[in-house]
């Protein structure tokens, strides 16, 4: 499972920079952005949703709390669940 979950997760990264580089060309620059990095980057939020997709469970928020926490605890820095939907929310818009 760590091999599978590391190229996932690569895949996933190379995806992030390629989308991140081409939305920074297209945009109309603001002074108003963020520019502070995360805890938890794109790659990481979209990679945990995609194995929440491919789990037994059918809520994000017992995915979240009982089995990342535990299965997955040393792949990602995982912030507290209201922390993750607050980011999420920031990269999906």
């Amino acid at each position: 499972m760590k091999k599978c979950i590391t190229i996932v997760y690569y895949l996933i990264d190379n995806f992030c920079k390629i989308y991140q580089e081409w939305k920074r060309k297209k945009l109309i620059p603001s002074n108003n952005q963020r520019n502070r990095d995360g805890k938890l980057s794109l790659a990481e939020l979209l990679t945990i949703v995609i194995y929440f997709y491919l789990s037994p469970y059918k809520d994000f928020k017992n995915y979240y709390l009982y089995y990342l926490s535990h299965k997955y605890k040393g792949y990602f820095c995982l912030a507290s669940y209201s922390k993750y939907n607050s980011v999420s929310e920031c990269y999906y818009c």
